[in-house]
């Protein structure tokens, strides 16, 4: 009796290891199947998780105002001062540059293509959860019906590494991917949101 109950144990020894490494094996190909492509998720084409978000385009008008509304959707305060924006507008970068989201320190830098900043989130020094922020752009910039891409930068203070990329397969994505972390022209930033609206 005892000898059979001693082979009972190590049969249900031998078992765990085996659905162990199985149930291993299965992960490592989910994972593998989402980094070559095979597996597509909502922000498998991103740069980066769209933490702050465009809400809205004003470009009503005879001049067509260009007033892009973002709202953080982050779950924590961001400080302002340590971000950037560029926005493209169907592929293509406009000629504006928000060195800084913060209101105070937006004032006196040279902001090329962009009137104004305002809005709950510039006006402190962090830019919290549900917040907004109204970036008046030159007029005609925005056209109804364009693509509008909003790219949020963050200042790198420590040492981080780049997002994983997520379609090791699409050379188109893998392109950007390269552009944006490995070559970057963005010294001392890293991409931090990316955001499409429909205009």
């Amino acid at each position: 009796m005892w000898h059979i109950m001693g082979f009972d144990g190590a049969d249900s020894s031998t078992h765990s290891v085996i659905l162990m490494v199985m149930i291993t094996i299965i992960i490592g190909a989910l994972i593998l199947a989402c980094f070559l492509g095979f597996i597509q998720l909502p922000f498998h084409n991103c740069l980066a998780p769209a933490i702050i978000q465009i809400v809205g385009v004003n470009h009503n008008g005879e001049k067509l105002e260009s007033q892009v509304v973002i709202r953080s959707f982050s779950h924590e305060e961001i400080n302002n001062s340590h971000l950037m924006a560029r926005i493209k507008v169907n592929d293509e970068y406009l000629l504006a540059f928000i060195s800084t989201l913060d209101g105070n320190d937006f004032i006196p830098t040279k902001h090329y293509g962009v009137k104004t900043i305002g809005g709950s989130g510039c006006r402190g020094q962090f830019f919290a959860p549900k917040e907004t922020i109204v970036i008046d752009l030159k007029n005609g910039f925005i056209h109804p019906g364009d693509n509008v891409e909003l790219r949020i930068y963050r200042k790198l203070i420590g040492c981080h590494s780049p997002l994983a990329p997520g379609n090791l397969l699409d050379s188109e994505y893998m392109e950007k991917y390269e552009e944006e972390f490995i070559f970057s022209q963005m010294k001392d930033y890293r991409l931090f949101s990316q955001h499409w609206y429909n205009a």
